[in-house]
């Protein structure tokens, strides 16, 4: 994975995390109020390798159960990641738990490994 650090000229990385941060803000935040309660999916696709990121909350502690290749299901296969990389994504998902409010039961997190790092395409909250 890369640097998560803007090295672009022209701060287009880091203008697109921050788009990317806004709408999942606006969807925790009609989650939250109830208005909404269907799966986060971006607006937009992106090409990469795509991993499921399986996790359980219990007290708005995140723990990450597995990884695996998307898409899940019989025949899934572990992702195959350094420490890095899978510290990173640990790192995104439970972000992105928090910031959702997500305080228990479990969570499937569709991530996709693009040439700018990891972007989150969609999330599905299984609420207790």
């Amino acid at each position: 994975m890369k640097d998560p650090r803007d090295r672009s000229p022209d701060g287009t990385e880091l203008r697109q995390a921050l788009q990317d941060l806004s709408t999942v803000e606006r969807w925790a935040e009609r989650v939250a109020s109830g208005v909404q309660s269907h799966p986060y999916t971006a607006p937009e696709s992106w090409e990469g390798p795509q991993l499921s990121v399986e996790t359980r909350t219990e007290n708005g502690m995140h723990t990450v159960s597995g990884i695996v290749e998307w898409p899940p299901g019989a025949g899934a296969r572990p992702a195959v990641l350094d420490e890095t990389e899978r510290a990173v994504l640990r790192s995104l998902v439970r972000s992105l738990l928090d910031l959702a409010g997500h305080e228990s039961g479990t969570a499937r997190t569709r991530v996709v490994l693009t040439p700018l790092g990891p972007r989150v395409a969609a999330c599905q909250l299984d609420v207790e």
